[in-house]
């Protein structure tokens, strides 16, 4: 009877030491997702996405292949100069695996077209893996253009 006591005990403190874990996650995320929008805000949407990128990132474009790899990242931006765009955004959700170490985000994002002084919006998703470090790094990124909000 000790033994199955102890047992139960010992799982009870497992189970919530991973339910900490993943509230504590799912708050880093968040903030980590947050700070990445304002980062874009600040210096611009090509600089936030290197800076937050991890080396062996995917990012989705809507009618073009998957732009594969941190290097080939900072190729795609090549040329295009932060001045023309400002990309905002605002997480809704956030969830992270029982890990801690993997999760997701998902919001919605404006983008102003400085050259043709239009605002696009749209919903977007991204996976983030936590590093050795402990920094957050996003490795999987995409989105969709939607109707202006109501």
């Amino acid at each position: 009877m000790k033994k199955l006591l102890v047992f139960i005990l010992i799982g009870f403190v497992a189970c919530t030491s991973s339910e900490d874990r993943m509230k504590e996650a799912r708050k880093e995320i968040l903030s980590t997702d947050r700070a990445f929008s304002a980062r874009s805000a600040e210096k611009g949407m090509n600089e936030a996405f290197l800076h937050y990128a991890a080396n062996d990132m995917v990012k989705l474009q809507e009618g073009r292949f998957p732009v594969i790899g941190k290097e080939e990242l900072r190729n795609t931006f090549a040329g295009v100069p932060d001045s023309i765009y400002r990309l905002t955004w605002e997480p809704v959700k956030a969830e992270v695996s029982k890990s801690g170490d993997l999760g997701y985000t998902f919001g919605n994002y404006e983008l102003y077209d400085f050259t043709r002084r239009e605002i696009r919006y749209g919903n977007y998703f991204t996976v983030w893996r936590k590093e050795k470090d402990g920094t957050w790094r996003w490795v999987l990124d995409g989105g969709n253009a939607t109707p202006r909000p109501e």
